[in-house]
């Protein structure tokens, strides 16, 4: 976030002291200096139309060198990946572990890699992923093209997710030289495709394989999608440097210098083409702005210089009047026990603090600093200068995080044009009742037990759901999971063993949901979850997952031994007719009871056959 402007006052002080008068003897100096500087921004501004175009064009040509450096370092950490990969296979050591260690250990550099070997009939041997295989896009097309291609590597753009990424499959040769492996490696090559580089705002890219298919783009642009073979839409004429030329982009009718570099991925036949180009506004406008701008610059010069003669006769009376402003803040601001500060509502910035609150915040409430630097957030702030604000912010002192409840009043009497905004702040320390109130909300909307949300809380996000599926017209699904035979847990066991069964699976519950979905406990075993933007199918494989997850999980006993507990789940889909999600958890609620009546231990879709 930018820093706030400079105060545009210095008459706030609790100690003003009147200073010797400077701007006559100086004025004399100030008229040569400004008609230097006029006569250099003129010139200036003629050198930057000769130079600009060739500047641009070799700052353009090293960017472009500087990405296809750093696509190709990718690339070389692609290549170590895959060669240990192959000689994983090779040691017959090509486990899951193995090859999550692998992704993990080029995670900078690779992004969230996935890994998967298969065996020549494309039965996963092993993954960095567990559903690697449904992961990968098009895996059959890719399998039957790696089996029936001599190559040496298969390199195929593809969409995963909603970022591009590169398939690269490779075929994996037995001492009996016949075909015994395939591995298929799948990079997020957006992911980390401009880390290090930093860009001139305007910069377009574009990365292309040898058969003219996109491999990457930026920024994103309507019409082009990674995998996408491009036409020839470009008008393209020299550039001012070699191996740099102009081109209209037809598809964002943006006429760019481009400059092109050829990266080798290790065949004479098969290579990467990066284009990188700015706009041509991005070095030429800036050029008439400079010079627009230099000219209203030397023309608030001379209006400064003609008012610099006006000051000097306003002086004395200016004096005056911060003694005045100084002595009626100094006698509001330093008798007051709170923290008190005078902030600038144009720079935001503090005109006057007392010693209250350099108590408090120490050097961070500085004169001059800005107010915002205070709150945890500045977002507190800026909404309490927007509405009135009735709740305490956090702030942060030199004790610690302090919340407070903050009082504004308006002084436009103190203030002239020059003065800026002035705004009287007065800060009230009720961290003790903010926490008081904080734990009696925390006791009324979480379980004590399992620390997920209890049903009155579930109740309430539930109309919070409701109104973002309806509105967003987005897909919702409810999921209803007991944990099965647990009243046999608490009668075997003891609720010692009980409570410690309902701790993990509420743990592996909400480890397997994402940060925008709800988990609950609303009754002795049985629980719930909403899951936004999730149609049946997702749910049903979070469902799945969350099965599999507690049912792996061992419980430790006190006496050594080990606990396995099962659940079952059932799920249901919300209708948007429906106002509420009281019915969709009804469904839900018997989807899981015919899980139960199926045997257990399973997870069953409202409306689904047994």
């Amino acid at each position: 976030m930018p820093s706030p402007p400079p105060p545009t006052t210095q008459s706030w002080t609790l100690h003003p002291a009147t200073r010797k008068s400077w701007m006559r003897e100086i004025l004399a100096l100030l008229t040569v200096l400004v008609a230097a500087n006029i006569f250099v921004n003129a010139w200036q501004s003629w050198h930057d139309f000769r130079a600009a175009d060739r500047q641009a064009a070799e700052q353009l040509t090293a960017q472009t060198s500087l990405v296809a450096r750093l696509i190709e370092d990718r690339l070389r950490d692609l290549d170590a990946m895959m060669s240990a990969t192959q000689t994983l296979i090779d040691e017959g050591k090509a486990s899951n572990e193995a090859l999550v260690n692998l992704t993990q250990t080029l995670q900078l550099s690779l992004g969230d890699t996935l890994i998967a070997v298969f065996d020549a009939n494309g039965r996963m041997l092993a993954a960095s992923r567990a559903n690697a295989r449904d992961e990968i896009p098009g895996f059959d097309a890719i399998f039957a093209q790696v089996r029936a291609t001599p190559a040496a590597r298969l390199w195929l753009p593809v969409v995963w997710g909603n970022r591009g990424a590169m398939v690269v499959a490779a075929r994996h040769i037995g001492q009996n030289g016949r075909l015994d492996a395939v591995t298929i490696h799948l990079v997020p090559l957006e992911q980390h495709l401009l880390d290090n580089a930093k860009l001139i705002p305007g910069t377009a890219l574009l990365l292309r394989d040898n058969a003219q298919r996109i491999v990457a783009r930026y920024p994103e642009v309507e019409g082009l999608a990674v995998g996408q073979r491009l036409t020839d839409d470009v008008n393209a004429r020299a550039g001012p440097i070699k191996g740099t030329f102009y081109a209209l982009w037809l598809r964002d009718h943006t006429e760019r210098l481009v400059a092109q570099q050829r990266i080798g991925l290790g065949s004479n036949t098969t290579y990467w083409t990066l284009d990188l180009g700015y706009a041509i506004g991005t070095f030429r406008d800036s050029l008439w702005t400079s010079l627009y701008l230099n000219l209203a610059g030397a023309a608030l010069l001379l209006a400064m210089l003609a008012g610099g003669f006006i000051l000097i006769g306003r002086q004395t009376e200016l004096n005056a009047r911060v003694q005045r402003y100084a002595s009626t803040v100094s006698t509001i601001v330093g008798n007051m026990p709170t923290p008190v500060a005078v902030v600038d509502m144009k720079s935001q910035r503090i005109l006057l603090g007392n010693d209250a609150l350099l108590a408090v915040f120490g050097a961070l409430a500085d004169k001059g600093q800005p107010f915002a630097q205070l709150f945890v957030d500045e977002a507190h702030w800026t909404r309490m200068q927007a509405e009135s604000a009735n709740e305490p912010a956090p702030f942060q002192t030199r004790s610690g995080i302090r919340h407070m409840l903050v009082h504004c009043t308006r002084l436009p009497g103190l203030a002239e044009k020059s003065d800026g905004d002035p705004l009287l702040v007065v800060l009230t320390d009720i961290t003790h009742q903010h926490l008081l109130l904080k734990q009696l909300q925390t006791d009324a909307d979480f379980d004590p037990l399992t620390g997920l949300a209890n049903r009155r809380y579930f109740e309430k996000a539930a109309a919070q759901a409701v109104e973002h599926a309806r509105r967003h017209h987005s897909p919702l699904s409810v999921l209803a999971l007991d944990l099965d035979f647990f009243k046999r847990v608490n009668d075997t066991w003891g609720h010692a063993v009980g409570d410690r069964v309902l701790k993990v699976a509420s743990h592996v519950f909400e480890a397997a949901l994402r940060e925008d979905d709800l988990a609950a406990r609303i009754g002795g075993e049985e629980f719930a979850a909403i899951l936004l933007d999730t149609p049946e199918a997702q749910a049903r494989r979070v469902a799945e997952r969350i099965r599999q997850a507690l049912q792996d999980t061992p419980i430790p006993l006190d006496t050594g031994e080990t606990l396995s507990q099962t659940c079952s789940i059932g799920i249901a889909c919300y209708d948007e007719a429906e106002t509420r999600l009281d019915a969709t958890l009804k469904r839900a609620d018997e989807a899981l009871y015919a899980a139960k009546h199926a045997g257990r231990n399973r997870v069953q879709l409202w409306g689904e056959a047994s």
